[in-house]
């Protein structure tokens, strides 16, 4: 019989409980509370999930300079679809709700784009506030916080797999984004990613240690497809 189990029979039974057991009860539901900060605050339908989606995608593109309007087709519709059911903790989700994201794909697939369109919408509509990055930009990030200052809190990593691998230290050579997500499994961070790499490759990177935990830690996300960037061809 579990801890939890005992605590439900004494209940019943009317006898005391041990405090420590119920320590350890309460400490149990604060940290089932805490996940489920990270979804939706607002009752949200699939219309205006996508509705947020679509006008978050177009604002980044004119960022970009590309003034085109974002298209759902055959290949993000499911995607989006399960991103739906994700953010609103609907248990129909396929993937595991209590995991972070990270979506693989074809170079040019959409995934970025996607992801930081979600990633904006969460922030707006949940308790959390998920740090944005660049992978060439997170060894600066690393530097400037510290692997403790970035242990636990949220955090997106655009295009893993192309930051530094390694880096001199005082003249000893050091892995930090392997050690961030190592201290990141142990204190629960979520995070979320898109990189064009599948798993075995990215095994190439950070060892088979890590990414046993990368695949406990992130949902991996197929994006199908191939590339949507405008090609102005020569002229």
């Amino acid at each position: 019989m579990t801890a939890i189990s005992k605590i439900s029979e004494a209940i019943k039974m009317n006898l005391p409980v041990n405090p420590v057991e119920q320590a350890h009860r309460d400490k149990m539901e604060q940290q089932k509370t805490k996940l489920l900060a990270y979804k939706s605050l607002v009752e949200m339908t699939f219309d205006q999930f996508t509705s947020l989606i679509y006008m978050r995608a177009c604002e980044i593109m004119l960022e970009r300079g590309i003034d085109k309007p974002f298209v759902f087709d055959k290949n993000n519709t499911p995607v989006v679809q399960q991103l739906y059911l994700y953010f609103t903790n609907n248990p129909k989700c396929i993937y595991n709700l209590n995991a972070g994201i990270i979506m693989g794909g074809k170079v040019g697939c959409g995934k970025s784009l996607l992801m930081l369109s979600f990633i904006d919408l969460m922030n707006k509509y949940s308790r959390y506030k998920t740090k944005i990055i660049h992978a060439k930009e997170l060894m600066n990030l690393i530097k400037s916080e510290g692997i403790t200052g970035l242990s636990s809190r949220p955090l997106f990593i655009d295009e893993l797999g192309r930051e530094e691998s390694t880096v001199k230290d005082f003249g000893s050579i050091v892995k930090p984004v392997t050690d961030l997500f190592s201290i990141r499994y142990e204190k629960g961070g979520r995070t979320y990613a898109t990189t064009n790499f599948k798993y075995d490759t990215l095994e190439t990177y950070y060892g088979e240690f890590i990414i046993s935990r990368m695949q406990e830690m992130m949902n991996y996300v197929v994006l199908p497809g191939e590339s949507r960037r405008v090609n102005n061809g020569i002229r």
